[in-house]
């Protein structure tokens, strides 16, 4: 009974490890793919570009791909609590979108456009 209670013990655990495994593989070559992107503007430019627009302390930065484009996404909160998304084109620096996040759901990962800031 103690050998059945092992084996499934050992099988577990090796099922376990190798989902984390194939979890970290994935990301890593998302992270890869992301670092591969072509720019002409620095992540750090484009933060000065989003915290000269709306000023606060930047609490997210990152560099993607969308709809084919390469975007720099900024997450900034200002001193009243405001969180605010900026999207910049990683190739002109030009400011493309400026959302005002909804604080609840802003936990959730949905925001809420602006209309007529970008």
């Amino acid at each position: 009974m103690k050998g059945i209670h092992t084996f499934s013990l050992l099988g577990a655990s090796a099922l376990l490890l190798t989902s984390l495994g194939l979890a970290i593989g994935d990301d890593g070559r998302e992270k890869v793919a992301v670092a591969n992107l072509p720019t002409s503007v620095t992540m750090e430019e484009a933060i000065k570009t989003a915290t000269t627009q709306f000023p606060g302390k930047v609490i997210e930065a990152e560099l993607e791909s969308e709809d084919g484009k390469v975007i720099y996404e900024v997450e900034i909160v200002n001193a009243a609590g405001e969180i605010r998304e900026i999207e910049i084109d990683a190739q002109s620096g030009k400011i493309l979108s400026s959302e005002l996040e909804d604080q609840e759901a802003h936990e959730k990962g949905a925001s809420q456009k602006d209309c007529g800031e970008a």
